[in-house]
């Protein structure tokens, strides 16, 4: 499955195999795909029942706490070689299984050298923010948490219908 975008010419090129490095600009590249790991941050009031990004499945995360993000690592998205950041991934959510809400997250650079994770973080205010990492992403926010599935005990609330599109079905 494509994450970003494929290169048209996945093989190196002869033309430019020969020039000489740029050593101090030189940025990472992706010779051949790289299966990234996937993992959701959840900090908004809400447990989330599943989410996707670019149509891959990310698993369920629950509301964060001081200590953890509120989700698990879900296996893989591809990173292809030629692939330019900043890019646009497609975010997909349910809270109950029943509705789906879709935005975009911008995901900037620069790729790290070695890129291993492509951490997913959705925020009290509803916009969602995406990062390549070389090891487990850290938490963006450090919120107190009621329980797994709410950040309060009453008052609960979410802007996907401020922030997104949503709609009954997949």
């Amino acid at each position: 499955m494509l994450l970003l975008s494929a290169c048209s010419q996945c093989q190196s090129d002869p033309k430019t195999a020969s020039k000489p490095a740029q050593a101090a600009e030189e940025k990472p590249t992706i010779t051949k795909p790289v299966s990234l790991e996937i993992n959701g941050f959840n900090y908004t009031d809400l447990y989330i029942a599943a989410f996707m990004v670019n149509g891959q499945g990310g698993g369920n995360i629950f509301v964060s706490s001081p200590t953890s993000g509120g989700g698990k690592s879900a296996c893989c998205l591809n990173l292809w070689p030629g692939t330019e950041l900043p890019t646009t991934l497609t975010i997909k959510w349910t809270r109950d299984n029943k509705r789906w809400c879709e935005a975009e997250a911008v995901l900037e650079g620069p790729i790290p050298a070695n890129p291993q994770n492509l951490g997913v973080h959705f925020f009290p205010d509803g916009h969602i923010e995406a990062e390549l990492s070389e090891g487990y992403p850290e938490m963006k926010l450090v919120l107190e948490s009621f329980d797994d599935g709410k950040r309060k005990q009453s008052g609960n609330t979410v802007a996907d219908e401020q922030t997104a599109r949503c709609k009954d079905g997949y």
